[in-house]
């Protein structure tokens, strides 16, 4: 599956140059976007999850006010937002963890939450790890986080970027992880994985998605 992202994007504020979330000289920004339609053929055809859910969380894809494909949302189960963008000239992954989405269903005592990204090879052995600051007490938290993670060229189709989600509870302060999602080498769902070849066909567009977050196994 593949479309043409290649279009004249200026810089953004990327910590990575060549990555861009911007038309024009109209900059991004992390306000809830304005939608418009797309050609269907950057709908996903995701299967089931094994956490019962479609792979593809938000089949519908969109692009948004700045310039960002985006898939278009639902609500139920949990899921989270995250933005890609590789930047082949200086060999990094920027990642962007806007916000996540039905993270508890008790609405009268909701969550902390934080999320930790993973920077793995095809070993599976950690180069990098990052995490947000914890939101407090929203089941729709946002985080508007940004990192970069170094692939190598030569390791990049080889690697996997893992996002996992935790939650703090308690007077304790009980650390306790919900659920996670892959997105490279190792994918755990189709979406993720179209998420990731979408990333490398990009040429510097930051291309956003919602996914389903996967149960702990």
């Amino acid at each position: 599956m593949s479309f043409d992202f290649r279009r004249k994007l200026s810089d953004s504020r990327s910590s990575s140059d060549s990555c861009s979330e911007v038309i024009g000289s109209q900059k991004s920004t992390m306000l809830e976007p304005t939608l418009l339609p797309i050609s269907p053929s950057m709908h996903s055809n995701g299967s089931m999850s094994r956490n019962g859910h479609n792979g593809d969380s938000r089949r519908s894809s969109m692009v948004d006010a700045t310039g960002r494909f985006c898939s278009q949302p639902m609500s139920g189960s949990p899921e989270i937002l995250v933005g890609l963008c590789y930047d082949d000239k200086h060999e990094v992954v920027s990642v962007t963890i806007d916000k996540a989405s039905s993270l508890g269903s008790d609405v009268s005592h909701p969550p902390d939450s934080f999320i930790r990204i993973l920077g793995l090879d095809e070993f599976n052995t950690e180069l990098s790890r990052n995490k947000t600051e914890t939101v407090k007490h929203t089941t729709q938290p946002v985080y508007s986080h940004h990192c970069s993670i170094r692939f190598l060229k030569d390791k990049v189709e080889t690697s996997t970027i893992k996002i996992e989600v935790w939650t703090v509870s308690g007077i304790l302060r009980r650390k306790q992880q919900i659920g996670s999602i892959s997105i490279g080498f190792a994918s755990s769902t189709p979406d993720a994985n179209e998420h990731w070849q979408q990333m490398m066909q990009g040429a510097g567009i930051t291309v956003s998605k919602w996914h389903a977050i996967q149960s702990p196994e």
